[in-house]
């Protein structure tokens, strides 16, 4: 359970699939923003190319997500 103390929002001593969720998205919100706004700071202003680089950086997320092995956001068997 200490793996999931950050997940369990309302402290209630359980996760549930909602705070997982949530969790998840904050990671792939994180990973999106940070190379948007490298991306930004290196002068390369473009709508486009924005987006871009943030889906790039939210794919390896997805990808561990979608992997059985990952514990943590991945699919898992109940």
């Amino acid at each position: 359970m200490a793996k999931f103390a950050k997940a369990d929002l309302n402290k209630d001593g359980k996760v549930v699939m909602t705070e997982q969720i949530l969790a998840a998205l904050g990671t792939y919100a994180r990973a999106f923003l940070s190379a948007a706004i490298a991306l930004y700071m290196t002068g390369n202003t473009s709508p486009r190319d924005l987006l871009m680089g943030g889906f790039a950086a939210v794919a390896p997320v997805i990808l561990k997500a979608l992997s059985p092995a990952n514990k943590e956001f991945g699919f898992t068997n109940k």
